[in-house]
């Protein structure tokens, strides 16, 4: 049950029932019903969204046709020719007919191929990458849902706090304990409440319009989102290192791609075309005769030197991306585990000392405000400071958790 759909019975006082509400929140979390929607509900409505599945799967299609053209044998050339001869002695026509095929005699063909199955697996790579990015945008626009309604159910928390405690002062003025003053300033503080309201639910309204564009799925609009926004700390420990990241993969492939493209360039033997047909001769004597042929190119002005060139400077260019890469691979990891672990244990320690002191000081308070002991001012401060460590805590929460979203993103496997 997310944290905006939590509502008060009517057997309590309105403030103790919200700080029950509000105390409850964190085990409500935890009861996912069949109409909920979690975190990995939303990404497998992500993934299996037509246009994403395209965005995965047609590059690794575009590399197997590639392949498949490389390693498909050339078709032979047929060629027909008709000499018609006339003259003293010479009349009748001769009819030549061959079929010419080239082959590769250099092995260039088969580097090539090699070269196109390393970019199939760079494709195949490429696509788990697409997928890990995926899937982070739908984990951050999922999150973000359960922390702006988060902050929903805190500011209407709030809301009916300061209300019960504009009724207290209320009944207290009546009763000559508090003055007007009192009273209005607690009203100025209700007053303020409602366009804050309308501005936090319109932030989570966006943030379900948000996950909607990732999932491009109705349930993002409507269904009540379950899950803990504070992460598992355990992931750092079970996150694969960076050297194993399907983005190195990536530019591993396409490197030794590059390279077997290099190798092929420098073969600049030309392909040899070898031909055989027939010849019929019509005349005064009738004459048929096999036809053998071969032909090359001579490699006399173009030797490949541009290809070869470029061909080079293709496997440097990948190479340097590739040891690029995994410099900035490792660094951000190396950045991101601190950053996800200084957060994590940042909310840790803030929701056990500082929130939990400031929802003991907000009771307090309100409590001996109805005794009389302390006025409408102290009352509003500790409210208002409790609501403003619950927003805290919500944000260190909400900002551990993107840390570990970046981060396995970072991480995605080749698997």
């Amino acid at each position: 049950m997310p944290p905006s759909t939590i509502r008060c019975t009517q057997k309590r006082p309105i403030l103790d029932r919200c700080f029950a509400g509000l105390l409850s929140v964190p085990l409500l979390a935890g009861i996912v019903s069949a109409q909920d929607l979690t975190a990995e509900d939303a990404v497998t409505l992500a993934l299996s969204n037509a246009e994403n599945r395209i965005l995965v799967e047609a590059p690794v299609q575009r590399a197997e046709g590639t392949l498949t053209s490389l390693q498909t044998w050339r078709n032979p050339t047929l060629s027909v020719e008709r000499e018609a001869e006339s003259g003293l002695g010479r009349d009748g026509s001769e009819i030549s007919i061959m079929v010419e095929r080239e082959f590769d005699i250099s092995g260039r063909r088969a580097l090539q191929s090699d070269g196109a199955r390393l970019d199939v697996q760079a494709a195949l790579f490429n696509g788990f990458v697409t997928q890990a990015d995926l899937r982070a945008e739908t984990l951050t626009a999922f999150y973000g849902v359960l922390a702006a309604e988060a902050e929903l159910a805190s500011v209407e928390a709030l809301q009916e706090q300061l209300a019960s405690l504009e009724a207290a002062t209320r009944q207290r003025v009546t009763a000559g304990d508090a003055s007007q003053l009192d009273l209005e300033r607690v009203r100025q503080e209700t007053l303020a409440l409602p366009s804050l309201i309308s501005e936090t639910r319109v932030e989570a309204q966006s943030a379900r319009d948000r996950l909607f564009i990732v999932t491009a799925s109705e349930r993002a609009l409507s269904a009540p989102v379950a899950g803990q926004l504070m992460p598992d700390a355990s992931a750092l420990a079970t996150a694969s290192p960076a050297e194993q990241s399907a983005r190195v993969a990536v530019l591993e492939a396409q490197a030794q791609s590059a390279r077997s493209r290099e190798e092929a360039a420098s073969r600049f033997t030309p392909d040899l075309s070898v031909g055989v047909g027939l010849r019929h001769s019509d005349g005064m004597g009738s004459e048929t005769g096999v036809l053998v042929g071969a032909s090359v190119p001579l490699p006399l002005f173009d030797r490949n030197q541009g290809e070869r060139q470029a061909a080079a400077a293709d496997a440097r260019l990948a190479e340097a991306r590739l040891r690029r890469e995994r410099r900035r691979i490792e660094g951000e990891v190396t950045m991101l585990r601190r950053r996800a672990a200084a957060l994590h244990q940042s909310a840790v320690n803030f929701e056990a000392e500082a929130l939990t002191s400031a929802r003991d000081l907000r009771r307090i308070a309100l409590v001996s405000y109805r005794a009389g002991e302390i006025g409408a001012l102290e009352a509003i401060d500790a409210t208002r400071a409790a609501h403003q460590a619950e927003l805290r805590a919500i944000s260190l929460k909400h900002r551990a958790r993107e840390a570990f979203i970046a981060l396995d993103a970072l991480l995605a496997e080749t698997e």
